[in-house]
């Protein structure tokens, strides 16, 4: 069972794990919101990965599962805290929340799929087959050089990323580079998509005592986006019945990284999550004006929603 965002990282993961294990792989999001993730989609057909294999929310319970291994989180989000004692295993390379009385892989790699690849490749070093399948060495591959930008990111790309993503492309045979251009041009044309779309394309949420709060992760500066984005992202917040709403950004000038943060609605706990995001080295500095709500231009370009969440996470209690 991969998160709640379905990117590629946790659908790679996800569907090598349960193709390799004999299992069906469970991606929570509606099989029609595939088509918002065009890289995942393309490269699961690209992989001959058949779509009726992957149980997608609404077609299939994963309570009536015997055994659960979830990747790419450790945290169960509150719609699924029934599946707990299923729970058998989790690989993961976020921050170390788990209260899950389960084994656990947890080690904080560039991306899930390597820690999910060098499982496999062990397993079947080991095992009566001699190689992992080329197209799970593909799928993996592809989500590993998305996740470290062709492993080029200083961070947080690490040795077992370029170890495993080598061992990877040997098996299946592409050309790493051009494996890459091809996923991230699908990811990063937006032109497809309405405001809402791009909200929802990579959106996680975190329930706690005080407040639900939602992240998207959008390609592209937010004022390049739409005109009517700040008053879509309040009519989004709304129908997630959401306290507040996170939006973050990334997008390339030439090789240069530029990421943005702006926080919906304009509210009180604005300034208080910017200045606690501040003394977590975020380094935020006011950019520009969107719709009412001020945006953000975070020079410390090394934190992502990965690092972002659970510091509000810290600031809600």
């Amino acid at each position: 069972m991969c998160n709640q965002a379905a990117d590629l990282d946790s659908i790679a993961c996800c569907v090598a794990l349960g193709v390799s294990y004999g299992a069906t792989p469970f991606i929570p999001i509606p099989h029609k919101e595939l088509r918002l993730r065009r890289e995942a989609e393309w490269l699961l057909k690209e992989c001959s990965i058949p779509l009726d294999s992957i149980a997608f929310l609404g077609e299939a319970d994963p309570v009536d599962a015997e055994e659960i291994i979830l990747v790419d989180h450790n945290i169960l989000h509150p719609e699924y805290k029934a599946l707990a004692p299923k729970i058998t295993e989790v690989i993961d390379h976020h921050k170390d929340e788990c209260r899950l009385a389960a084994a656990r892989t947890i080690v904080q790699t560039g991306s899930c799929a390597t820690l999910v690849g060098q499982r496999l490749l062990n397993n079947y070093t080991t095992s009566a087959n001699p190689s992992l399948p080329q197209n799970l060495a593909m799928l993996l591959l592809g989500a590993i050089l998305i996740d470290t930008r062709c492993l080029a990111q200083r961070h947080p790309t690490t040795e077992l990323d370029r170890k495993v993503a080598a061992q990877l492309a040997e098996i299946s045979g592409c050309s790493s580079r051009a494996l890459y251009d091809k996923l991230w041009n699908l990811k990063s044309d937006l032109s497809v998509f309405t405001p809402q779309e791009l909200l929802a394309k990579d959106y996680k949420e975190v329930v706690t005592l005080r407040a639900k709060v939602g992240f998207c992760a959008i390609y592209g500066a937010l004022e390049s986006i739409s005109e009517s984005l700040m008053e879509q992202a309040e009519i989004f917040r709304q129908s997630r019945q959401l306290d507040h709403l996170v939006l973050m950004s990334a997008y390339y000038q030439g090789e240069e990284l530029h990421k943005e943060l702006a926080l919906v609605p304009d509210c009180s706990w604005n300034q208080e999550t910017i200045a606690y995001l501040d003394s977590k080295g975020a380094q935020l500095e006011p950019k520009s004006v969107i719709g009412g709500i001020r945006v953000y231009s975070q020079k410390n370009t090394d934190y992502s929603r990965k690092q972002i969440l659970p510091f509000i996470k810290e600031i809600l209690g």
